[in-house]
């Protein structure tokens, strides 16, 4: 079974997320560390289980509030970035469409 770890950054993020939260709800502060522990043993079973990200090589997994981006690399699963699920994907939808230019667009030609 591969081992599931945090970026460094994920970790970052996901420790300021916790004591933001345990300041409000040390609780639910434990509750989202637990549920973080059991979304690393499943995808350490069935690393494959959620839908492909937008980048090449990653996959999205939805733990709401939180949506997580991994990858895998040499046996190891690695939560590479954390993000609350109200955030936009880093690369959105509307950002990777081309702009399109039709005859109107185009500059008139004054000759």
């Amino acid at each position: 079974m591969p081992t599931v770890r945090l970026s460094r950054s994920a970790e970052r993020w996901f420790l300021a997320k916790i004591a933001e939260l345990a300041q409000l709800d040390p609780q639910a502060a434990r509750r989202l560390i637990k549920r973080l522990e059991r979304q690393k043993a499943l995808l350490a079973s069935f690393p494959s289980m959620t839908e492909q990200g937008l980048i090449a090589g990653t996959r999205k997994v939805s733990m709401p509030p939180l949506v997580l981006t991994i990858r895998q690399k040499d046996g190891v699963i690695e939560i590479a970035a954390i993000r609350d699920g109200r955030q936009k994907d880093a690369l959105a939808p509307t950002e990777l469409q081309f702009s399109q230019t039709t005859d109107d667009d185009e500059p008139a030609d004054d000759r």
